[in-house]
This record gives C-alpha cells, structure tokens and sequence, in this order.
C-alpha cells in the first residue's frame, strides 16, 4: 500500500547505497590553453553527449501525480479513502502488520458503507489508472513541445548556420582567389609600368639632351 511512498523511499534507500559504493577522484585540472584549443582552419561542430539516462522517482513528479488522484476522486468511499486509512500513521501505530491493516481497513469501510465492496475497491483502483495515465498523456505532450523548442528547434537552427557558413566559407574561397589574381595583376602590371617608366625617362633625357645639345651647336655656328 502507499505505492507512490514506498517507491520513493526505495529509490532514495538505492541512491545512497551507490554514492557510498562509487568512490570519489578528484578531476584532473586542465589550464586555459587545454581546455580551449580552437583551429579556425580545422574547427568542426561537436556532437552533443548522448550517454544513456536512467530516471529516477522525482518527488515533484509524485506530488503532481497524487494531486491528480485526490483530484479525481470520487464519491464515497474507495481505493483513496482506504489507503489514506492504511497509511495513516495512528493505524501503523495500532496495527503494525500491513496485511493485518488492509484487512482491518476493509472492514473498517464496509461496516461504514454496505456498498463497498472488493470488487468496488479493485475498479476504483482502474479508475485512478486511467486518471494517472490521462495526466501521463497531457504531461508527455507538454514534454514534446519542450523537446521541440529547445532540441528539435534549435539542431534545426544550426543546420541553417552551418549551410551559411559553408556558402560564407565558398564565398571566402572565391574572394582569396580573386585577391590572388588581383595580386598577381599588381605585381605584373608593376613590373610593366615600372620599365614603361624607366623608357620613358630614358627616351625624353636622350631626345632632350639632343635639342640642348643642337641648339649649343647651332649658337657657336650661327653668326
């Protein structure tokens, strides 16, 4: 009886036992440049951690789910009254033996009500059921969206950024090599332009020390 109880308290009992069994090692530390190694060149996206969970009884998790119960339950006297009377602690107290206090309980209810029955007690069970399991339905629901919004949504987010980072890096590709042409051009039209230059000097410094040089000629011959 006390299901949602003894399953918690279970599951602590079992909690403790593994934190005494696995021993505690200190973590190694790691310094700034181990724990941040980064090359824009190679860097590649990481896959998320994916190592296997095992659930455990959440005690708001059972809250919630008694809640549903008390909220559903129905008029007279059924599974919900009579367990509320074989968990009580006064009836623990008077009546330690647990099959002894379901059987005590059941007669206590039926001298209460001739309508309750075993059969009534066993179908009240299947209605809290369904009650659990409808709230189970709404609660897994609840838990979809929130898989989508902050899972589904965001991995769609960013397989989006990585194709604009492939078009960005294409892109990136593309204007090196065009710089690299730009360059080469530079380079080579720098090369022609610089001895264009030098010819031009050259030319007009011979054709102009020629004139100079007549015209020199011409005022020592002329009278």
């Amino acid at each position: 009886m006390g299901f949602l109880k003894d399953l918690f308290i279970g599951n602590e009992d079992k909690e403790k036992e593994k934190e005494k069994a696995t021993p505690q090692t200190a973590q190694p530390q790691q310094t700034l440049a181990q724990s941040y190694q980064y090359s824009q060149a190679t860097a590649q996206p990481q896959p998320m951690a994916s190592a296997p969970i095992s659930g455990s009884l959440a005690p708001d998790i059972l809250d919630m789910i008694k809640n549903v119960i008390a909220q559903n339950n129905l008029e007279g006297n059924d599974y919900y009254e009579f367990d509320k009377i074989v968990e009580s602690q006064d009836f623990k107290n008077a009546i330690p033996d647990e099959r002894s206090r379901i059987v005590a309980a059941f007669h206590s209810l039926r001298a209460q009500d001739p309508g309750f029955s075993k059969q009534k007690l066993v179908e009240s069970i299947d209605h809290y059921k369904n009650a659990v399991n409808a709230e189970y339905q709404n609660v897994m629901q609840a838990y979809n969206v929130s898989v989508d919004e902050k899972i589904s949504n965001p991995k769609k987010q960013i397989d989006s950024l990585l194709e604009t980072k492939a078009e960005l890096m294409q892109r990136l590709v593309e204007l090196d090599d065009k710089i690299k042409t730009l360059e080469a051009e530079i380079a080579q039209n720098t090369i022609a332009l610089n001895s264009r230059r030098a010819d031009y000097e050259v030319t007009f410094s011979c054709v102009l020390n020629d004139l100079e040089s007549e015209k020199q000629q011409l005022i020592s011959i002329l009278p």
